[in-house]
């Protein structure tokens, strides 16, 4: 790992302490530097009606009625697998929340992004189980329950992944439809100014796009680098070169997906884009 690797990674533990540390600490400041104010939350919980999204600040409002009522609720949390390529990572991380009602094993898919010198967290999707009492101990010693990387769901991750690359390999916004859940959203950040969009990105927008890449005779070459699935959660690192009339370009997609209604899908996309030739 190179010295600036070292730097950047640092600098994305200190935003997943500040995470942990709000809970452990109740500690509303840290819970906000540690996420983009316009950062998405997006989870599948079939209890309350299937996908779940919306800005962060509704379980921040929960966070902070508990600690005013003095709910007493025990935190462990820390960092299983970080992945960071350019200005985007990606983190897996470890909620075991101890209350009354019980123990719940949490794992968090956290995308971060770089805003001039600083990590934070743009997206927030998961996974999370209740767990028995004497399981606790085992969880916290790093042997969790959850179904993580089983074959047959990374099988039908892979899958879906392959659609969404054929669909730039044949220009075919049907395939665009396949991956991609209807309130999908686009990460990305000026390198100038660091100016955030966190933006949907409807059916026609990909039609254009499509169109405007058939028009210009991109070519792709696509790889899936790496996938990470914990239950009905996942997180997939691919790699896309791009051949245009302004030069070559890579790309590395951090994508998040859900299992929705048995069906994965595609509900957040973040990049990283560098010119190679």
């Amino acid at each position: 790992m190179s010295e600036n690797d070292r730097n950047e990674m640092e600098k994305i533990m200190k935003t997943l302490q500040y995470y942990g540390e709000a809970f452990q600490e109740a500690n509303i400041e840290k819970l906000v530097t540690a996420f983009n104010p316009e950062s998405k939350v997006y989870w599948y919980v079939p209890e309350r009606g299937g996908l779940v999204t919306g800005r962060p600040y509704g379980w921040i409002r929960g966070f902070c009625k508990r600690h005013k009522e003095g709910t007493t609720t025990k935190y462990h949390t820390f960092y299983e697998e970080i992945d960071q390529k350019g200005t985007v990572a990606y983190a897996r991380f470890k909620f075991v929340v101890e209350e009354k009602e019980g123990v719940r094993d949490i794992t968090d898919y956290l995308t971060l992004m770089k805003f001039s010198e600083n990590w934070e967290v743009v997206n927030k999707s998961g996974y999370y189980e209740h767990i028995k009492k004497e399981d606790l101990e085992d969880v916290l010693n790093g042997k969790s329950i959850l179904p993580h990387n089983v074959t047959e769901e990374v099988i039908m991750i892979e899958k879906v992944l392959q659609i969404y690359a054929d669909a730039f390999h044949e220009y075919d916004i049907k395939k665009i439809r396949k991956t991609f859940h209807p309130q999908m959203r686009v990460n990305s950040v000026n390198r100038g100014t660091y100016e955030f969009k966190n933006q949907y990105r409807p059916l026609a927008v990909w039609q254009e796009i499509l169109d405007e890449h058939k028009k210009a005779n991109i070519k792709f070459e696509t790889e899936i680098e790496k996938i990470d699935q914990t239950g009905t959660a996942a997180v997939a690192r691919m790699k896309w070169i791009a051949y245009t009339p302004k030069g070559t370009f890579e790309t590395t997609d951090y994508l998040t997906l859900l299992k929705i209604d048995n069906q994965w899908l595609i509900v957040n996309k973040s990049c990283n884009t560098e010119k190679i030739d």
